[in-house]
């Protein structure tokens, strides 16, 4: 079905949280969001934020901080608050309701994933019992990182609370173990000059890309290729190509077979959704696409391209992208967008050949736990 455009629709600070909350959880890849600016200033913070320094006194159940002279206390997630932090979220967001059920039903089958435990992993700003702000500390031990996630009220931004919402997730991160922490912000967010006074480093760009084409380019299946959607029982094939694909890369976290099984049922993908190229019997390649809620309308997301190492330089993500993108028009969707590393001299050339136009940069920022 062809995209009918009356004007280009650029995702706003919070739909961005939701799509990269809701990618990374669903296909385990490092994508990013961008949180909303914050309103004012954060040179006041300039003297608290020397270093992040070990883990000392921030090992309880709740963590006071300051909000004018109130004191908001952190407190660990627990399943009977789930309703509460779906509140929040939604609160963040002028859905539609198309829009909220696919956003509030894809985070909160996100906790779910195999490896998350978010009661040990997440974390809520309270405020007289209402829910200000929260965080996500995501353990990926196999390649000794923690991804940290936050959403928080505009009015809190940028200060002290946030501030102790970020001490409270790295702590964390030290606590299971992790050797880096990483958190993603837009090119716009002032929470970059907090993470660069905590110690943080900024590592790596990705670029945001958007497709708003009318029609596709021609594709054609190279001979002794074929395209197929996932079935039941590919999990462990799918996870093996993917684990193979994307070896060594920046960022990547290979995955079990019980997290590509969690994560192929999840609301906002689908069999369907999940491209597979073979040649004969052996996998090629694959591309995972899910969709991501915006106000009132509905953006497909290309999550993965992988191509296993046998098959690189054959010209196949090319295939195997074309094919997800005609998956995605078919679903009425806005529009199309990914985010890729900015690095990735390849992958940002297929994007551009197809259409895609870089609309932001994203910026990943790590801090050293040894």
């Amino acid at each position: 079905m062809p995209l009918v455009r009356l004007c280009a629709l650029e995702l706003s600070s919070t739909e961005r949280l939701i799509l990269k909350l809701i990618s990374f959880l669903s296909v385990g890849t490092a994508l990013c969001y961008n949180p909303a600016k914050a309103p004012g200033s954060v040179g006041y913070l300039t003297s608290r934020l020397a270093n992040l320094g070990p883990p000392s006194e921030l090992l309880y159940d709740s963590v006071r901080v300051q909000r004018g002279n109130c004191h908001l206390p952190i407190v660990n997630f627990t399943n009977n608050r789930m309703s509460d932090l779906l509140a929040f979220v939604d609160s963040l967001h002028g859905w539609s309701p198309r829009s909220r059920e696919l956003g509030l039903g894809t985070f909160q089958q996100s906790l779910g994933v195999p490896g998350l435990a978010p009661e040990d992993n997440c974390f809520l700003i309270e405020e007289g019992g209402s829910i200000q702000g929260f965080s996500l500390v995501f353990p990926e031990l196999p390649i000794g990182r923690s991804v940290i996630e936050m959403g928080i009220v505009p009015d809190l931004e940028g200060g002290p609370q946030e501030l102790e919402l970020i001490r409270r997730s790295v702590d964390r991160a030290r606590e299971f173990g992790a050797k880096v922490a990483h958190i993603c912000v837009s090119d716009d967010s002032s929470r970059s000059e907090v993470l660069e006074a905590q110690g943080f480093s900024h590592v790596r760009v990705y670029w945001d890309m958007v497709w708003r084409q009318d029609r596709l380019p021609d594709q054609n299946v190279p001979s002794g290729f074929s395209v197929r959607p996932y079935q039941p029982g590919d999990a462990s094939t799918l996870t093996e190509a993917q684990n193979s694909a994307f070896e060594g890369s920046w960022g990547f976290c290979p995955n079990t077979v019980d997290q590509i099984e969690y994560r192929s049922q999840m609301p906002n993908t689908s069999n369907q959704g999940i491209i597979i190229l073979n040649n004969g019997e052996k996998t090629a390649g694959y591309c995972w696409t899910c969709l991501s809620p915006m106000e009132a309308n509905t953006r497909g997301v290309i999550g993965m391209i992988g191509v296993v190492p046998d098959y690189r330089g054959r010209g196949v993500s090319r295939t195997i992208l074309l094919a997800s993108m005609e998956h995605l028009r078919s679903l009425d969707v806005a529009d199309i967008g990914l985010q890729v590393d900015g690095s990735n001299t390849p992958a940002t050339r297929l994007y551009t050949s197809v259409g895609f136009e870089k609309v932001g940069e994203l910026h990943w920022f790590e801090l050293e736990l040894s």
